[in-house]
């Protein structure tokens, strides 16, 4: 027979998951990740949801000589951003899901 109080404490213990995993993404969306490439000549600063906040570059890239090597910075700053931003994100979910965070892949659920 189904026992309605184990699923009493399995609603309050999800409703209680759902509310840390609120606070993380709020924690997530203030948090601020900064990603240089090319020595610092390129910059991108975002939040911990991988939202773009801002972009910095050198002026001296914004030549038409530099056209290329602007490019392949802006991939490079990106890609990394976006690896660390689900790195971030990750572990913060893990740990508001309350998992372990010691298994392999796990941080790329979220």
């Amino acid at each position: 027979m189904f026992n309605l109080g184990n699923l009493g404490d399995m609603m309050k213990m999800m409703k209680s998951m759902q509310e840390n995993i609120e606070r993380a993404k709020e924690e997530l969306r203030k948090e601020e990740i900064v990603v240089e490439v090319g020595g610092g000549m390129v910059k991108i600063i975002l939040n911990g949801l991988g939202e773009i906040k801002d972009v910095l570059i050198d002026k001296t890239l914004l030549t038409e000589d530099n056209h290329e090597i602007l490019q392949d910075l802006l991939v490079a700053a990106f890609n990394e951003a976006n690896r660390r931003a689900r790195e971030v994100m990750g572990e913060k979910m893990t740990q508001a899901a309350g998992l372990p965070s010691n298994i392999p892949g796990l941080g790329n659920l979220f």
